[in-house]
């Protein structure tokens, strides 16, 4: 009997590429030796966000850990002005035996070879205001190639690890808010075969 395991895995945040930063100099010439005199009503911002909540929903056996039976980590994504992203740090997830070690209460065990896929909802992205529409959305496990589908994946491995890129441009008629942070969600399973 196939057992599944959901977990929601939230597969990127923040991604900034559109916004410029000033170059630190690498050593301060003789003639700007002093520091600048900042003009009033000057600012700097920097955009900060937290959150969390429990991604993983484990099955009766079988539980999906983060990288070493860790927490499942958010991935970070590199987005470009016209909407295209790429992966700039991946999710690694493993697949676990869930039991009863004798504590009286479940917990992650050894490694245990599963076959990954996503869900039939797929892979979704917001992006604050912004449309995503053109977007087309991949998820791979780059250690072994594999794009994960609803319907095929990474077959008979206890770790994957995730990546996702769009390289369809966003098709908008407003411009992009290039501050807003783009997200993408989905919910992999863990598949006992």
């Amino acid at each position: 009997m196939n057992k599944l395991l959901l977990a929601t895995v939230l597969a990127a945040t923040f991604g900034f590429s559109a916004v410029s930063q000033a170059a630190v100099p690498a050593t301060i010439p003789a003639a700007a030796a002093t520091a600048p005199t900042p003009g009033a009503g000057d600012v700097s911002s920097a955009f900060l966000e937290w959150s969390g909540f429990a991604k993983v929903i484990p099955g009766n056996d079988i539980v999906i850990t983060g990288a070493r039976s860790g927490a499942v980590e958010d991935g970070v994504l590199t987005v470009k002005g016209d909407g295209t992203f790429e992966t700039k740090t991946p999710i690694i997830l493993e697949s676990r035996l869930y039991w009863d070690q004798g504590s009286g209460s479940k917990t992650a065990g050894d490694l245990f070879a599963t076959n990954w896929t996503v869900d039939a909802d797929g892979i979704t992205a917001t992006w604050g205001a912004n449309s995503t529409a053109g977007m087309d959305i991949k998820m791979t496990d780059i250690a072994s190639g594999t794009e994960l589908t609803s319907k095929a994946g990474a077959n008979g491995v206890s770790t994957v690890t995730l990546s996702v890129n769009s390289v369809s441009p966003v098709t908008s008629a407003t411009p992009l808010n290039l501050l807003e942070p783009l997200v993408v969600n989905a919910n992999v399973l863990a598949t006992v075969a």
